[in-house]
């Protein structure tokens, strides 16, 4: 019923096992080693492609900086720019008010010499002094009108790009902010995988 082994099948058999496992081991050792050359490329790859991901990032973080300070910059200059036109035109609308006030006057002295009665209503030399000088307040206060037109067209100019600035600024400021969060989560997510 029970059949038993001798001691000579035993052992061989125990050896035959013996060089099974260890077959079995070089084996596992040998698919381990060759397992670890793609793994270690591969980590190396991965460390690769993320220090490129990385030097992207911090140059774009590094440029979109350079953009905003340089349109913080131009907007700071606008800025005075603005304040000097705004000047300009203060004083080039007094200056233009107290033109037409000085033209108002001299027409309306002009006016009293053309009304005069008789012998007194003549083109003397007053008179021809008088339109001369209309003529030059007229050229005067038209000069300064285009003037403060040209200055203001400027100043509304300059506060359309100073919005435009603002808009890009704002812009630049959201593109800079998700940069900086992208930079961070990768450097926690790459800490976690490698």
């Amino acid at each position: 019923m029970f059949s038993f082994n001798t001691y000579e099948k035993w052992l061989s058999l125990c050896n035959h096992l013996k060089l099974r496992i260890e077959n079995e081991l070089n084996g596992s050792k040998s698919i381990r080693e060759t397992m670890y050359i793609p793994r270690e490329k591969t980590k190396n790859d991965l460390r690769a492609q993320n220090d490129n991901v990385e030097f992207s990032l911090r140059k774009r973080i590094y440029e979109t900086e350079r953009i905003k300070n340089e349109l913080e910059w131009q907007k700071l200059n606008m800025q005075i720019d603005k304040d000097k036109f705004l000047k300009e035109i203060e004083n080039l609308e007094y200056a233009l008010d107290s033109k037409l006030n000085s033209k108002k006057i001299a027409e309306t002295r002009c006016e009293e010499k053309l009304y005069r009665r008789g012998a007194e209503r003549c083109i003397d030399k007053p008179t021809v002094e008088l339109h001369k000088e209309i003529f030059q307040l007229y050229n005067t206060t038209q000069n300064l009108a285009d003037k403060l037109n040209k200055s203001k067209e400027i100043y509304n100019t300059l506060n359309r790009q100073v919005d435009l600035i603002d808009e890009e600024l704002k812009n630049k400021s959201h593109a800079l902010s998700v940069d900086e969060k992208c930079l961070q989560y990768r450097s926690q997510l790459i800490n976690h995988i490698l």
